[in-house]
Formats: C-alpha cells, sequence, structure tokens
C-alpha cells in the first residue's frame, strides 16, 4: 500500500531582496545579542545596490568594543581593537586589515555626512562571525564564533535521552482556490495539534483541530485524534477520524509488524544518530533571545536531502518487510529533486535541550505536489492524453500560489502525564475491515448510481412513448377533421 511509504517519510521528518538603496523595514544590527542603538542623527543600517548591508560607521564600531579615527584627507575610517586595526577607504572595493588588503564586492560610502561602511567585511577581518537573519532583517554579530553542530548535536543526544514530552503544533497554510465559476478566493487553514510522546517502549497520543476560512466563512472542525503504540516488533496505530460515506468518527486499528520497527524507534540507534549528523549542511547561531523568561538560543539548520535520503533508505531498509521495493522507490523518487530543507531550532540556553522549531514549508510542500501531479488523476478524460492532465494539474498547484509553515513548542520534557487508550479505540475495526466497508459502501453508491441511470432512462422512453401517441392522437385529429 503506497500510503505506507509516505507516512514512513512523514514521519521520518515532519529575487534580491531589492535592488534600490534602502531595504524595506528597518534593518537590526545586534552584537552578542544586545541591538546597536541607531536613530535619525547618527543615521540607520541600510543594504545597497550590491545587496551588501552599510551601517553608520562609528555607533557600530564603538557598539563592537573598537576605538574609531577618521582621516579626512584620504577619506578613510579606522577602526582598532586590541593589535588589530581596520582601515576602511571610502568608495573603494577593498578595506586594509594590519596593512594586509582585502578584497570586497562593495565599499564604504558618505551619505549625509555620515560614513557607512560595509558590516560584514570589517567584522569579520576582527575574527567575528556575522550571519544574516532574514526573517528578522537582523545582522547577527557574534564576537567569539560558536560552533552552532556541535551545539545542535549535543542537543539532539540530550533529545535521545528523553523518557516522555508534549508537544503543540501549529501549522498554517494559505491559497487560493477555484470556486464554483472558476473564480480564485483565498482559504486559509489553521491546523492546532496536542501530542504527548512516552518513550522505550513508544506511546504517543494526538489530538488535531481545523480552523477553516474561506471567503467570510470559518469552520472549526475535529479533524483526528490518534494513538500510535509500539509493541515489540509491532507498530499500532488507533485512528479516529471522519467516515467519508457517513460523516460520522469512526475509530480505525492499524497494525504494522516488522523486526526492523525496533531498531528504527531505537534512540540509541547509533546508525542513523550518524546519518542524521551527515544531513546537516550548515548551521548558523542567530543569537539568544529571551522568550517567557528563558534565554533561548537561535539557530538556522540546513537540511541536504543527499543525506536525508540515505536516512531514508536506511529506514525503508529496517522495515522492508512492511513496505515494497515499488513503494520504497516512489518515496524516494518523491524527495530526491527537493531543494535543501531549512529550519529554525530554539535551544534553552539553561538546560540545552530543544524548547521550539520552526519552518517554512511552502517551497517542500509546492515542489511534492508538483512531483505528484502525473500520480494524481486516476482517470484520463477522453480527448486528453496523461501528458495533458498531469500538465494541467501542475499548472493548477502553482496558481494556488501555496504557503505553509509550522510551529512545534516541546513542553514538560520528561514531566509529562501518562495516559490510557480509549476502549472504543482498542475495539476498533482493522484497517483491512474499514477498506472492505468502503469497497462495499462504493459498490453500493454505484449499484444505486447504475439503478437511477435506468429508471432514468425508462422516464425518458415514456416520455417519448406519451409524446409519440399524443402526436399520432393529434394527427388522427387533423385527419378526421
Amino acid at each position: 500500500m503506497k500510503k505506507k511509504g509516505l507516512i514512513l517519510c512523514l514521519v521520518l521528518i515532519l529575487t534580491m531582496i531589492t535592488s534600490a538603496v534602502y531595504a524595506e523595514g528597518e534593518i537590526i544590527v545586534r552584537i552578542d545579542s544586545t541591538n546597536v542603538e541607531f536613530n535619525d542623527e547618527i543615521g540607520r543600517p541600510f543594504i545597497d545596490e550590491n545587496n551588501r548591508t552599510l551601517v553608520p560607521f562609528r555607533a557600530a564600531m564603538e557598539a563592537y568594543g573598537a576605538e574609531v579615527e577618521w582621516d579626512d584627507a584620504t577619506k578613510t575610517a579606522k577602526a582598532i581593537k586590541e593589535e588589530i586595526t581596520i582601515e576602511i577607504p571610502v568608495g573603494e572595493n577593498h578595506i586594509v586589515k594590519n596593512e594586509e588588503i582585502i578584497e570586497s564586492d562593495t565599499s564604504a560610502i558618505i551619505k549625509d555626512g555620515r560614513t557607512y561602511l560595509p558590516i560584514r567585511n570589517v567584522i569579520e577581518a576582527f575574527g567575528s562571525e556575522v550571519q544574516w537573519d532574514g526573517n528578522l532583517k537582523t545582522v547577527v554579530i557574534t564576537t567569539e564564533p560558536i560552533d552552532g553542530k556541535a551545539k545542535i548535536m549535543d542537543a539532539y543526544e540530550k533529545s535521545y535521552a528523553w523518557k516522555n514530552y508534549d508537544m503543540c503544533m501549529l501549522i498554517n497554510m494559505d491559497m487560493t482556490i477555484p470556486d464554483e465559476t472558476g473564480s480564485m478566493q483565498k482559504m486559509d487553514i489553521q491546523m492546532d495539534m496536542d501530542a504527548t510522546a512516552l518513550m522505550n517502549p513508544m506511546k504517543m497520543k494526538v489530538k488535531a483541530n481545523v480552523i477553516l476560512n474561506v471567503g467570510q466563512q470559518e469552520l472549526l472542525q475535529p479533524v483526528m485524534e490518534m494513538y500510535m503504540v509500539e509493541d515489540g516488533s509491532k507498530f499500532i496505530t488507533y485512528i479516529n477520524s471522519a467516515d467519508p460515506a457517513t460523516g460520522q468518527f469512526k475509530w480505525v486499528k492499524q497494525e504494522l509488524e516488522d523486526e526492523g520497527f525496533a531498531d528504527l524507534l531505537d534512540p540509541d540507534n547509533a546508525e542513523i544518530k550518524a546519518l542524521n549528523e551527515q544531513s546537516i549542511k550548515e548551521v548558523k547561531y542567530f543569537g539568544t533571545y529571551i522568550e517567557d523568561e528563558i534565554n533561548l538560543e537561535k539557530y538556522e539548520v540546513v537540511i541536504s536531502f543527499d543525506g536525508f535520503d540515505e536516512i531514508m533508505k536506511k529506514s525503508f531498509s529496517s522495515v522492508s518487510d512492511s513496505i515494497s521495493d515499488e513503494e520504497m522507490q516512489m518515496s524516494l523518487d518523491l524527495f530526491s529533486n527537493l531543494d535543501d530543507m531549512k529550519y529554525i531550532l530554539y535551544i534553552d540556553q539553561a538546560t540545552g535541550e530543544f524548547v521550539k522549531m520552526e519552518m517554512d514549508l511552502s517551497s517542500i510542500l509546492n515542489s511534492i505536489m508538483e512531483q505528484m501531479g502525473d500520480l494524481i488523476p486516476a482517470q484520463v478524460p477522453e480527448g486528453l492524453s496523461e501528458e495533458e492532465v498531469s500538465n494541467g494539474l501542475i499548472e493548477l498547484i502553482k496558481g494556488m500560489n501555496i504557503k505553509m509553515d509550522m510551529v512545534a513548542k516541546y513542553l514538560n520534557i520528561n514531566k509529562a502525564e501518562d495516559f490510557e487508550i480509549p476502549e472504543e479505540a482498542l475495539n476498533a475495526i482493522s484497517m483491512e475491515e474499514y477498506q472492505e466497508e468502503i469497497k462495499l459502501n462504493v459498490e453500493v453508491l454505484e449499484e444505486v448510481e447504475d439503478a437511477e441511470e435506468v429508471t432514468d432512462a425508462e422516464e425518458v422512453k415514456d416520455t417519448e412513448k406519451v409524446e409519440e401517441a399524443d402526436k399520432e392522437e393529434t394527427a388522427n385529429e387533423v385527419n378526421e377533421q
């Protein structure tokens, strides 16, 4: 069943900014998580035509802890800190570090009587780290560089030891869809999900609600209640969701049995850990922020799908008895053309534990949906080719302009409460029985539709006979006259 591969994949994962002188919105400069103060008098940072951030020289360098000098004769700014002197000549595409020339793709300028310098080149010449937090339009300067990947891997190692935790997740999606007239209208979907996970053995419960906004209408709908249990080599899922035939909620149980599940779900699986580390392409430290009175370190993590491919192959090989080669290859092909995946992780500075995750899923979702375009049509309308239908669906998906983001928070680490699986869930029908019910319902529906078509056809024939009789009667009356 192709759904197994896709479900496992989901389990395993969950133009220039401007060419003008000024970028839209205020740019923030943070040095060791403290904002540098700028105002109209001393000037404000901006992005130049080379897409580089220029900042007021004196305010930025004094906040960095450097002494500043200005040589008016040569129009050169100087910043001095400890044994390093950086000279920044105005209008030249280079800076000078202790008499060594360092080339640059932009230059310092004088504007409104103030000197603005290319912040990244100068700060990096002093040996500090500079990152750009695009979401917050913030230049992040760290005077003593931090090994972000080591911090992330340490937090992962701590999470492998979690005995239990709660999680709340908020997913926002908006898109434009055609209505019955073909006009495009905006649709907003918000999914609110709460989960509790117990480890060793794994036991999880998930509840999700959806708020759907279409036009001026808002609909709140509970969409799912789910329990998952690891029982030796078995992975049992109980799902309570709406029956498509009746609209009523119904419990369904699915069991997947495979000796590889124990290894796959083992948090101490050394091979999976190593593959996780290999898949991390880059980690950027974005400084520290305070949220709910907790100091949170913010990191941007980039995952390469080349590395993720290996994780999936290893995971699939562990459960080869449950997934066919065809299903495995289909799932791998689905992710093979994706760009690198980027997300934000927040770590509690005091404990080193993960606290929150943020991710923009828009590009990944659109890419997957476009790749699935040729898999969606079950039947090709007469007069069209499969390629035409597939291309049409892809164009429709592009026109929907789907945007999706996700925020997940980890709560009550090692303090989450145990729970019981409801009796009605434990007594649920199996997935095979449920699929048989759906099949029977479809057959009954088809029989009803066929009967209605026969009835309609007979009614048409009866109507035609009556009309023919009326015509004959009228003709006879005319002849008699």
